[in-house]
């Protein structure tokens, strides 16, 4: 069957929608936390598509530095620019969540800290690939840049286990505990989500290779008026 992108996207938009029908108006509230929890259903979807997009990214940075195929860097830096936008929405969701928990947007929590360390880190890889003008070198250098930068995902994610810190942890002893439903919620939202960043990185990918075949054109007719 020939994948077609206009019906991964409604699919995606359909279960999007529903997903976030089911949190908002069919999910019970949090005994704690109230009405509040809503935020979770997005925040944890965002936060997983940041670790899934740089994943991406750092892998297909590390195979093209062994073939040199430049569709995959093509794809590392689709992947990465995803990985700065779903990273911000990450902050910003986790940043309303603290202000109506702890009173303030932004208190330097660890997994704060690390996350928005994460997010400056692919920040700086593309203020890195805007530095180099020779394209296999930059290929090349944001490669191994990107399988450095890698390293602050892990750190972002045991953050909360590493040192003391108020993020909230799905659990049934503490933190947050979801129902059966609210776990539907979750679980619902998560999936939409991801189905919407697989399309977003292959439009994202596929403007990139226009991108790339402009430019080859354009130095081409460059080349033959000369």
């Amino acid at each position: 069957m020939e994948y077609n992108e206009n019906i991964h996207l409604a699919i995606a938009l359909l279960l999007s929608v529903l997903a976030a029908y089911f949190a908002i108006y069919i999910a019970p509230a949090d005994v704690e936390m109230g009405e509040l929890v809503q935020v979770l259903y997005f925040h944890l979807p965002s936060a997983i598509s940041t670790y899934l997009t740089i994943l991406i990214s750092m892998a297909s940075g590390i195979i093209f530095l062994m073939n040199k195929q430049i569709k995959l860097d093509a794809l590392s830096e689709s992947a990465a620019l995803l990985g700065i936008t779903y990273g911000f929405i990450t902050l910003v969701s986790g940043s309303i969540w603290g202000n109506a928990t702890w009173g303030v947007y932004w208190n330097w929590d660890p997994r704060e800290t690390t996350t928005l360390i994460l997010w400056l880190a692919y920040i700086g890889y593309f203020l890195l690939r805007m530095s180099v003008e020779n394209p296999e070198r930059r290929a090349t250098v944001s490669a191994a840049y990107n399988v450095l930068s890698f390293l602050t995902v892990p750190l972002s994610y045991l953050s909360f286990i590493l040192w003391p810190s108020l993020h909230p942890k799905l659990t049934s002893g503490e933190g947050i505990g979801l129902t059966g439903t609210m776990t539907q919620a979750l679980i619902m939202n998560i999936v939409a989500g991801l189905i919407l960043y697989l399309w977003l990185l292959k439009k994202a990918y596929d403007i990139r290779l226009k991108k790339d075949q402009l430019d080859l054109k354009i130095i081409e007719e460059a080349y033959n008026a000369s």
